[in-house]
Order: C-alpha cells, then structure tokens, then sequence
C-alpha cells in the first residue's frame, strides 16, 4: 500500500497482532487475545478502505467495514469469517465480565489475520 496512512494502520496492526501471539498460555483471557486480534482486522480493513481512496469511519464494527469494501466490488468471501471477532469488540470494552470463551484455535486465527495484513501489504 503506498498510501502513508493505510502503511500507517497496517504498522499498528502488526504491533497488536504480535502482543496477540503473547496471550496463548491456558491462563490468558481468550477476551484480551480476541480484543486484540479484532483491533488487527479493524486496522487492517481501515487500511484497505483508505487504499481505495475511502475515508476511514470512526466505527470498530468489522461488518460495517466489510460492507464498505464490498461496496468498492471487493470480493468479501473470506473476510466474512472475521464477523466473529465483532463479539470481543462489543463485550470487552464496555463490560467488566469477559464473554463466554468460545475456545478459538488462537494460532490458527492469527496465522489466518496475518495472511490479511501480509496481503495488504504488498497491494499497490
């Protein structure tokens, strides 16, 4: 992406889905590690926006991100999978009590978010 701010986003991104990797131990919130893998895909989709020429709204809300890009005739098969995510978004950052763990395989979602970022990197 040549756009400063997308590279920008997609820098931010990468920073949280390294401190993601950090929360694999039995012991760590699944609630902190989903917060942080949404705030990947958040950053990273805004940085997709902002590549089309798109400003960036202030919303976390991926289906509304994804939404957009669709509009823009992005093929959003794949990045519907990320919806999930939403949950840890709209719970953990206004409640004290962490959502049910829905038990999510965490290296293989971030293997999966990494591959987005890695993808929007190299778009011209």
């Amino acid at each position: 992406m040549i756009k400063p701010e997308a590279t920008i986003l997609l820098r931010i991104a990468r920073r949280d889905l390294v401190a993601a990797s950090f929360l694999h131990e039995p012991h760590a919130s699944e609630a902190s590690w989903g917060l942080l893998i949404h705030q990947v895909i958040e950053k990273s989709l805004k940085a997709w926006l902002v590549s089309l020429g798109m400003s960036v709204p202030s919303v976390y809300d991926l289906q509304t991100l994804i939404d957009l890009l669709y509009q823009q005739n992005v093929d959003i098969k794949e990045l519907n999978q990320f919806i999930v995510f939403n949950r840890f978004a709209a719970q953990c950052r206004h409640e004290s009590d962490d959502p049910d763990p829905l038990h999510l395989n965490r290296r293989f979602w971030e293997m999966r978010v990494e591959e987005l970022v890695n993808y929007l990197s190299t778009v011209p």
